[in-house]
């Protein structure tokens, strides 16, 4: 005997609609922004743009943050001549992540030139500092 199938068994195909148009959209932008925030977060805390140092005063330094604690400091590195004395006028941020380096920072005295070595990172990233310059290196420089 054949089988045969019953015509209320035999459901036609549906048809790809909207409802599969949304899904395939929404794991498509799922998979950038993965991909976006993975590249983001290679540039700003992996690969270095640049090395290099600057001399100059420490004018300001702090550990700041709601959530998440950074420590920020500004250096002083240019200079205007008035008179007998020299007045640093340019101000350059950096940021610390290395806690024995902001320990250093923290007991200089602020009228004492230091050389501070960092790396400039691409971008910035919430979590680490608000600049893109990170210091890991501080020397003090000699009197004259």
């Amino acid at each position: 005997m054949e089988d045969i199938k019953p015509v209320a068994d035999v459901q036609p195909k549906k048809k790809k609609g909207f409802r599969s148009f949304i899904r395939k959209f929404t794991w498509f932008l799922f998979f950038v922004l993965v991909l976006y925030f993975g590249v983001m977060y290679l540039l700003g805390a992996v690969l270095v743009y640049s090395k290099g140092d600057r001399i100059g005063y420490i004018y300001k330094f702090s550990h700041k943050g709601y959530l998440f604690k950074t420590d920020e400091g500004i250096l002083k590195t240019g200079f205007v001549n008035i008179g007998n004395t020299s007045t640093p006028n340019e101000e350059w941020a950096f940021s610390v992540d290395n806690d024995s380096v902001a320990k250093q920072i923290t007991n200089i005295d602020q009228r004492i030139a230091v050389k501070v070595f960092y790396k400039e990172y691409y971008t910035t990233l919430f979590y680490k500092g608000d600049t893109k310059y990170f210091v890991y290196k501080i020397e003090l420089m000699p009197d004259k």
